[in-house]
């Protein structure tokens, strides 16, 4: 104990104590380090993955809706005949999300193969429920616009290309600066024309008491 302290002022004698920067002293003193230090925190990491999930989930969203929006206002269709991967045509959906993400590097990155296997936003599922959403939407905004004016439905009978019946459904009305508005609802497919009537001119009803 007496050797330690008489050479105590020699330098050189703290770096052969402490051996070379991989030793165990120098690695326990890093780990140490890195434990006080919050930004390496396991919980700040979990933190920023899951913000830049969020970040990334709403960006992908975002460009979904965007393509469903632009196919709407256009009364274009959705899926294809083939959508898988290999496909040449994926159909008006797919295409145009990949026509977004080959021209936005923002989109480009969350979308597709750089997204999480089960959460791309691209399965017909999940199309479905953004036009059904966007539905909900823009029928908000009609029965909103429509307040208590009386309004009209018309309905115009087909068939489709299986040989289905559909009717198509058109509200029509007078808004506030006196302009006929003629509103696309939608195409039900039937079986009784009769039933389908009764029950178009409930929903009407409902619709006007909203």
């Amino acid at each position: 104990m007496g050797d330690g302290f008489l050479n105590w002022k020699k330098k050189e004698r703290f770096d052969l104590h402490i051996g070379k920067s991989n030793n165990s002293y120098n690695a326990t003193w890093i780990k140490c380090e890195n434990l006080m230090n919050e930004k390496q925190s396991i919980m700040t990491l979990l933190f920023g993955q899951m913000v830049k999930s969020q970040s990334d989930y709403r960006t992908r969203l975002n460009a979904s809706i965007e393509c469903a929006h632009f196919l709407l206002h256009q009364g274009l269709s959705f899926c294809g005949h083939d959508e898988c991967e290999c496909s040449s045509n994926q159909g008006n959906y797919l295409e145009l999300l990949h026509f977004l993400s080959r021209n936005n590097k923002t989109i480009k990155k969350v979308t597709f193969s750089e997204a999480p296997k089960h959460n791309k936003l691209t399965f017909p599922d999940i199309q479905k429920d953004i036009i059904q959403a966007v539905v909900e939407e823009i029928t908000n905004v009609i029965i909103k616009d429509l307040g208590d004016s009386l309004f009209s439905i018309l309905i115009d009978e087909s068939r489709d290309i299986s040989i289905k019946e559909q009717m198509t459904v058109v509200i029509r009305y007078v808004d506030n600066n006196e302009h006929i508005i003629k509103c696309f609802f939608g195409i039900q497919h039937v079986s009784d024309t009769t039933a389908s009537l009764l029950k178009i001119a409930i929903e009407a009803c409902f619709l006007n008491m909203g």
